[in-house]
C-alpha cells in the first residue's frame, strides 16, 4: 500500500478495519481477532475462536470460524495524503496582481474547475471607452477654451501681462517694456543686505542715504522668504509727462510688498520711490504719539487715517491716525498705534480738503490712478493712506493736544512726486492775467 491507510471489511464479523499492511500480508480484526488476507497452510491453526479452545462446550457456543471460506477480500477505499495544487509562475503571477480574469478551483478527485468572469471583462471594456470618451471630451473643451480667449497661437515663452484688464494700449507698452528692468532692480533690492549698496536702486538716493541708514538701523528690513514674483502693475501718469509703474510682488510664503517705481530718464532705469516703500515718517511714530522722552514735537509721517462715526458732521468731523501695518504683520496688530482723536471744524480749509480725499477714496478713486492702497490695505475703504505733518500743542488748559497742521497729500508718495503735485496744483490755482492788463509794480 506504499504506506498508505486502507479499510477493509473482516469476513468473519463484518467490522471495518483499517491497516497500513498489504492484505496479501494478512490483517487481524480488532473485533473478533480473526486474521484474514493471508495466504498460509497455518491460518487455521492461527485462528481464533471466541469464547474458548474448540471442544470446551461450558464455555457457550462455539463457532469453527476457520471452516468458513472466506471470500475474497478487497479494499473499499484509501485515503490518501492531502493534494496541493501546483501552479505555473505566470499563473501565480496573474493571481497577485489581480490580472487573472478566471476563478479556478481544485476538485477533490484533483481535477480542475474554472469559473470565467465575462461580467468583469465587460465592465473593463465599458470603463476603457468611457475614459477614451473622457479624454477626447477635455481636448474638446480646451480648444474651445482656447478660441473663447483668443490665445489660439500665441507663444509658449512669452509672459501674459499682470492685470491687463481696463489698461490702454499705450500703458500696456510701458509695462511690456519695463517689466524685466524693474524686476532685475527691484529684486537687486531686495536681496543686498543693509549698508551694502541698496541706495544705488532708490530715488534721490544723495538725498535720503542718510535717513535709509538711520530708519534701517531702527526698524528689520522686510526679508522676502524664496523667489518673488510680479502679481501686480499699474502705471501712475505723473505731473510733467514724468512716468511711474507701481507693482505688488509675492514670495513663496504669500507675504506682499507694494512698490512704486520712478523713470529716470537720465540713464533709462526705473528708481524705487523708497518713501513710498518703507513707508518713511520723520519722527518714530510710538516715540511721537507717546511722547517720549527725547521725540520731537511736530513731524512729517505716512499713515493710516480712518474717518471716526459722529452724530452730526456739520460741526466737526473726527479723525484717527495708524502707523502703516508691517509687512508680515498679523491679527491687524497696527491698530494699537491710534492716535488720540483729532478734531476738524467743519468748513475749515483742513475739514474740506480731507473730506475730499476721503469721498475720493470712499469712491475707489486712489491719488494719481494709484492702486497700491486698494490692494494692500487692510479694510481699504475703512482707512486711507495720507501723508500729513502733525504736532503737538497746549490747548487753553495748558494741556499737551495732537494737532493737524497739514495734510500733504493722499498715499505715501515721496518728496520728488509730493512737488510735482504741488507744483501742478499751484498752477491750476493761479488766475491768469486778463488780456491786455499789464502786472502792477506794486
Amino acid at each position: 500500500m506504499n504506506g498508505k491507510i486502507g479499510v477493509f471489511i473482516c469476513p468473519a464479523c463484518q467490522a471495518v478495519v483499517k491497516s497500513d499492511k498489504p492484505l496479501h500480508e494478512g490483517i487481524i480484526c480488532g473485533e473478533c481477532q480473526h486474521e484474514f488476507g493471508k495466504n498460509s497452510a497455518s491460518a487455521k491453526a492461527k485462528t481464533q475462536i471466541p469464547g474458548g479452545n474448540l471442544g470446551k462446550g461450558a464455555s457457550g457456543v462455539i463457532r469453527d470460524l476457520t471452516a468458513k471460506k472466506s471470500a475474497p477480500v478487497l479494499p473499499v477505499g484509501v485515503i490518501d495524503t492531502p493534494k496541493m495544487a501546483v501552479k505555473t509562475l505566470e499563473q501565480a503571477r496573474n493571481e497577485f496582481l489581480g490580472g487573472s480574469s478566471d476563478d479556478e478551483m481544485i476538485l477533490a478527485d484533483g481535477s480542475r474547475r474554472v469559473r470565467r468572469r465575462k461580467k468583469r471583462e465587460k465592465a473593463e471594456k465599458n470603463k476603457g471607452l468611457m475614459l477614451f470618451l473622457g479624454g477626447w471630451l477635455c481636448v474638446v473643451v480646451a480648444v474651445l477654451v482656447i478660441f473663447a480667449t483668443g490665445k489660439f497661437g500665441a507663444s509658449k515663452t512669452s509672459k501674459a501681462p499682470v492685470e491687463t484688464a481696463g489698461r490702454d494700449l499705450m500703458d500696456q507698452q510701458i509695462v511690456n517694456r519695463s517689466r524685466s528692468k524693474i524686476e532685475k532692480e527691484f529684486q537687486g533690492f531686495m536681496k543686498l543686505p543693509e549698508g551694502s549698496g541698496q541706495t544705488q536702486f532708490i530715488d534721490r538716493s544723495a538725498d535720503l542715504s542718510l535717513a535709509f541708514s538711520n530708519y534701517y538701523r531702527a526698524n528689520p528690513f522686510p526679508r522676502a522668504s524664496g523667489k518673488l514674483t510680479q502679481i501686480g502693475v499699474n502705471v501712475l501718469k505723473l505731473p510733467d509727462g514724468e512716468l511711474g509703474v507701481e507693482s505688488i510682488w509675492s514670495d513663496v510664503e504669500g507675504y506682499k510688498w507694494g512698490a512704486l517705481h520712478i523713470l529716470d530718464r537720465t540713464n533709462s532705469s526705473w528708481k524705487l520711490d523708497w518713501e513710498n516703500f518703507a513707508p518713511y515718517s520723520t519722527e518714530s511714530w510710538p516715540r511721537f504719539i507717546n511722547q517720549l522722552e527725547g521725540s520731537s514735537k511736530e513731524g512729517t509721517f505716512r499713515l493710516l487715517v480712518r474717518k471716526r462715526r459722529t452724530a452730526d458732521d456739520s460741526n466737526k468731523i473726527s479723525l484717527s491716525f495708524y502707523r502703516p501695518p508691517n509687512v508680515k504683520e498679523v491679527n491687524d496688530e497696527f491698530r494699537n498705534s491710534e492716535s488720540p482723536e483729532i478734531d476738524l471744524l467743519a468748513g475749515s480749509e483742513l475739514a474740506k480738503e480731507f473730506m475730499r480725499l476721503w469721498e475720493d477714496h470712499k469712491e475707489g478713486n486712489g491719488p494719481m490712478g494709484s492702486f497700491l492702497g486698494r490692494a494692500l490695505n487692510p479694510d481699504s475703504l475703512d482707512v486711507m493712506r495720507i501723508t500729513v505733518r502733525l504736532g503737538w500743542e497746549d490747548n487753553e488748559s495748558d494741556e499737551n493736544v495732537l494737532k493737524l497742521k497739514e495734510i500733504i497729500g493722499a498715499g505715501w508718495f515721496g518728496e520728488r512726486i509730493i512737488k510735482l503735485a504741488q507744483n501742478a496744483k499751484d498752477g491750476d490755482t493761479k488766475e491768469p492775467l486778463e488780456e491786455g492788463s499789464e502786472p502792477s509794480d506794486n
